[in-house]
């Protein structure tokens, strides 16, 4: 009986397997499709980036090896994630965007600790990224830090994801997990300017003044007039006007053909990790600044 039970223990836990495995190499083979498409369109010095990315990214799949019963979910991600950001680097000018990553676990003055984070550098030549690189490089070394001080079996995940509505401009959105204690959820957006190499703000893609704000607002009243809180939770949600005056310029997330709005006031106030609102940019035409690096969207 007690081997009938385990081997109907293995067929039970068989297809599980089977099925995680299968979907594993479905992204891998997606993945190792987007990469030898965009790397038989270069050539040169912009090919040589590439394979060498690539190359260093394959070497960061080890961190998956640290948590051998989610391996098959850890892979999977990082295919899928890997195949997006081959496919915004495919679309227009090869930009020499390379993934960097600070993977360390170990144990600090107060118990364990596990890193695992993801960013860009700019390797381009088009302009001086120095300050935007030593930016995203110097945010990553203080989750390491952070990490190592607080312990207690904390873990950070981070992960990021490339846009370009604009041939002049790559948007790079940052999602984040801080596991300790409490679950913690974070995102960011930045806006990066190909021409010059700096971190755009948003008034630098809407028009002067305050007109754009107040667009803003009319459409976040009426995305929230359509979602209403419980109404089983305690305590009244916050004016339209409360919530807009709490959005920091790292919650205007850029995508290819939308503007997502973290809200993260809401998502407080409502009990959740996170509160976005999705405005097409065709709802925006009218605020986009004509010269701005997303002007090219008012056509």
């Amino acid at each position: 009986m007690k081997l009938l039970a385990t081997a109907l223990a293995v067929a039970a836990v068989w297809p599980v397997t089977a099925q995680a495995d299968g979907r594993t190499e479905a992204a891998e083979r997606k993945m190792t499709a987007a990469y030898t498409a965009l790397d038989g369109k270069l050539g040169g010095a912009a090919r040589a980036h590439l394979e060498a990315d690539q190359a260093r990214w394959l070497g960061h799949r080890r961190a998956c090896d640290a948590s051998l019963p989610r391996k098959a979910e850890c892979l999977q991600s990082r295919y899928r994630e890997r195949a997006q950001m081959l496919a915004a680097l495919a679309k227009g000018p090869y930009p020499f965007i390379s993934q960097q990553a600070v993977v360390q676990s170990g144990s600090g003055p107060n118990g364990r600790y596990a890193v695992d984070v993801a960013y860009p550098r700019f390797d381009g030549r088009s302009a001086d990224f120095g300050e935007t690189n030593r930016r995203f490089a110097a945010a990553a070394a203080a989750e390491l830090s952070d990490a190592m001080a607080t312990g207690r079996n904390c873990e950070i995940t981070q992960t990021f994801s490339l846009h370009r509505p604009a041939s002049s401009v790559v948007s790079v959105i940052f999602w984040r997990e801080w596991v300790g204690g409490t679950i913690s959820i974070d995102l960011a957006g930045y806006l990066v300017d190909l021409s010059t190499g700096r971190m755009l703000e948003p008034q630098d893609v809407f028009t002067p003044g305050d007109g754009w704000r107040h667009r803003l607002a009319q459409i976040v009243g009426q995305e929230l007039a359509k979602d209403p809180p419980d109404p089983d939770r305690n305590g009244e949600a916050s004016d339209v006007a409360t919530i807009m005056s709490t959005v920091e310029p790292k919650d205007y997330l850029f995508k290819d053909d939308r503007l997502v709005l973290s809200l993260n006031k809401v998502g407080s106030e409502r009990g959740m990790k996170g509160y976005t609102v999705d405005i097409p940019y065709v709802a925006l035409k009218r605020i986009l600044r004509a010269d701005g690096p997303l002007g090219s969207l008012q056509r």
